[in-house]
């Protein structure tokens, strides 16, 4: 039973990474046609396919990340207003869990781990436990945060309602700042994007257009000499913006 449950838990792990796998494939034959016009040189630019695998998939970290901490905000918010209303900590978990499922489906991952603190507390799991398990649940670095001031007060016997209250305060103006900041590289995102993509747009405009223009390039040991260097320094400007454009929010 664990091993077939492994094995489910699993399938979208492997799903993401031939996902990932296929794209960055498929991204090293554009560049071997663009630049080569010639399927012997794919095995040569395989190491472009980890690079680019490895790259998207960080890139569903990020959006993730922001998605999850977005969610988690709304969260927070909701649990410091039931705990405002005269709620104990138990019934606002509950209720934040409600607002969660109202706002983004049952099936959310915060709505989830959320009504798992509450069904944690049906089996007679500590508050504090079931928090920091909602917590390595969800593995946004507020949601520790908040697990760990959360136990460090059950311990100290301090005011729950006015820790969580201040707690939630800080965090959600914490998040609400990422979100900010990820709104705004947003857009200079998307112009890096259509930059990277402009002089492949080139190569193919001038591939539909005068497939003949570039014969020289690729039929000749210098000119594929040449169209390796370009190669070179498109990569290398590719990867230099992606470390300027890296920003951690």
């Amino acid at each position: 039973m664990t091993g077939k449950r492994r094995n489910t838990a699993s399938r979208p792990f492997m799903r993401r990474g031939l996902k990932a796998w296929s794209l960055g494939l498929a991204a090293a034959a554009v560049l071997t046609f663009l630049f080569y016009r010639s399927a012997l040189m794919l095995p040569a630019l395989l190491p472009l396919a980890f690079y680019f695998a490895g790259r998207y998939e960080r890139e569903r970290g990020k959006k993730w990340l922001l998605e999850t901490s977005g969610q988690l905000k709304d969260g927070l918010l909701a649990l410091g207003a039931s705990v405002r209303a005269g709620h104990s900590a138990e019934n606002a978990f509950l209720d934040a869990a409600k607002e969660l499922e109202f706002l983004y489906g049952r099936a959310s991952r915060t709505a989830a781990a959320f009504y798992g603190v509450s069904a944690r507390l049906r089996v007679n799991v500590p508050l504090e436990q079931a928090v920091r398990e909602m917590a390595g649940e969800l593995k946004v670095p507020e949601a520790v945060s908040f697990a760990e001031v959360f136990a460090a007060a059950r311990r100290t016997g301090g005011r729950i309602d006015q820790v969580i209250l201040k707690t939630v305060q800080t965090l959600s103006g914490r998040l609400e700042v990422r979100e900010e900041i990820g709104t705004l590289l947003k857009g200079r995102r998307y112009e890096q994007k259509i930059m990277k993509a402009v002089p492949l747009l080139i190569l193919v405009y001038m591939e539909l257009t005068s497939p003949d223009y570039f014969g020289v390039l690729y039929g000749t040991v210098p000119g594929r000499i040449i169209m390796t260097v370009c190669l070179a320094v498109y990569l290398a400007a590719w990867i230099l913006a992606d470390r300027i454009g890296s920003i951690e929010v």
